[in-house]
């Protein structure tokens, strides 16, 4: 132990031995006798204190830095009955935050605060329920939404947009996108969390609400789009809809229709995710060329995705189209809403269609990878990293947008950001649906990034994933 830990714990046992039982402990310390205080408020039974030491001992900037200790005085203040060390105690498991990675102890801590009503922990246990138990995550999905989190009315609309865990019914998409928009503007009802929004990106509740059900209502036939709107209007807190229209596909095998229910699916489990191998980092090129000469360098190497929940869905045109970018032969990246939810998936280039699987998948990243045959693909030559882009140099954006092919967007880099330890490259390169999981190229034609979402509110406020995060 360093000489000024030494200092420290000696100081502060003296502190502590004569410190008065009712010591206050008003902020996270930063001395030694604050610290004193707070040790001393913290060991008779003060939960706020505790949480102001885990707090400074997590600081990694800070001299009291101890991660194993923090965690300690947050299971004291947990144990008192504050919920924000809960998610403390979950953000570090889960994370990895200063400690070893235990996402099963992370759970752990998740389901507790669930069971106290928390609700940032009442939508992530729904999010984590979806793979093995979808209808255990309808459940949550439909009590966080009857009251009133708006979070969870946007996901049961784009569950019932998609279909598959939920039952395919435009109409009951429109309802909670409605339902969803109506509470946008309830203060207090939409707590959410890190791990939720960088999985779905839904951003604020009024705008993704907005446009979501501007969406569903094109399509919709008047007489049911003003049912739909009837109903929505005379929602209030505590209640579910009844079913609103008809149901287009119904969902998947033991999932209850109205996503009430508690049985898995047989759904295949996306496999663990698995870094691209350093191989695939190929040195990038330098010779600047038109974009008439990146499309044809590049072009070949981004495909369509067309996921769908089964044959039949493919033959009747019921699909999600997406983008994907060969690595190797075999190997291609995407993003993880592509595919996600959707067990059949093809690649098609021209005429040609290939059957591809699901090889490795990190959802709280976006990061997923596709595999295929071997000798099928023609990969991208180069590929070049985050730190070396200049914002202010041209970069060109292919992908798929409604499906259609090999489609060439040009703009600038906006910026590089790093959003929650994820660096993506941001550029007015156009990206729109169907463009996700495409490629982000150079002048010289290197892949720079995966093409990932846009703010809607916001005129050329796209971003793309930097292709290194793929590596690690």
């Amino acid at each position: 132990m360093g000489s000024w830990r030494v200092w420290l714990l000696t100081l502060t046992l003296a502190l502590w031995a004569g410190a008065s039982s009712h010591a206050a402990c008003t902020g996270k310390p930063t001395n030694p006798a604050d610290l004193g205080q707070c040790s001393a408020a913290a060991t008779n039974g003060d939960a706020v204190a505790a949480l102001l030491l885990g707090d400074a001992m997590a600081d990694i900037a800070g001299r009291l830095y101890d991660p194993v200790a923090a965690l300690s005085w947050w299971d004291q203040a947990a144990s008192g009955g504050s919920a924000v060390a809960l998610r403390r105690l979950f953000d570090a498991h889960w994370y990895g935050r200063g400690i070893a990675r235990d996402p099963d102890k992370a759970r752990q801590y998740v389901d507790r605060a669930a069971a106290e009503g928390a609700p940032w922990a009442r939508l992530l246990r729904a999010l984590l329920l979806e793979a093995d138990h979808p209808g255990d995550a309808a459940d949550a999905y439909n009590a966080l939404a009857a009251d009133g989190n708006c979070l969870a009315q946007l996901r049961l609309a784009h569950g019932h947009d998609r279909g598959g865990w939920l039952e395919k019914n435009h109409a009951q998409a429109l309802y909670w996108a409605l339902v969803a928009a109506a509470n946008a503007r309830v203060p207090g009802r939409a707590e959410g969390h890190p791990m939720f929004e960088s999985r779905f990106h839904y951003g604020d509740c009024a705008t993704e609400s907005y446009f979501f059900k501007a969406e569903m209502a094109k399509s919709m036939a008047a007489d049911l789009k003003s049912k739909v709107e009837t109903s929505a209007a005379a929602w209030r807190p505590g209640r579910l809809p009844d079913r609103q229209g008809p149901v287009e596909v119904a969902a998947a095998l033991g999932v209850a229709p109205a996503g009430q229910g508690a049985a898995a699916t047989g759904a295949a489990k996306m496999p663990p995710w698995q870094p691209l191998a350093a191989s695939l980092r190929r040195s990038p090129g330098r010779a600047q060329v038109g974009a008439e000469d990146v499309f044809a360098t590049v072009g070949r190497a981004v495909h369509v995705v067309v996921a769908a929940r089964n044959e039949d869905d493919v033959k009747a045109n019921r699909v999600r189209y997406g983008s994907a970018v060969a690595m190797d032969e075999r190997t291609l990246v995407t993003n993880c809403h592509v595919i996600d939810e959707m067990p059949v998936i093809w690649l098609r280039k021209g005429n040609l269609a290939v059957k591809a699987t699901p090889a490795g998948g990190d959802g709280d990243t976006d990061r997923c990878l596709l595999s295929v045959s071997p000798g099928r693909l023609s990969a991208v030559p180069g590929v070049r990293a985050w730190e070396d882009l200049k914002v202010g140099e041209t970069v060109y954006s292919i992908g798929s947008p409604k499906g259609l092919e090999a489609t060439l967007g040009q703009g600038l880099v906006s910026g590089l950001r790093t959003i929650k330890g994820v660096r993506y490259v941001q550029t007015s390169a156009p990206i729109s649906a169907g463009s996700s999981g495409g490629g982000l190229f150079d002048s010289a034609g290197n892949l720079v990034g995966i093409t990932t979402f846009h703010l809607r509110d916001a005129e050329g406020l796209n971003f793309a994933i930097a292709i290194e995060e793929y590596f690690r």
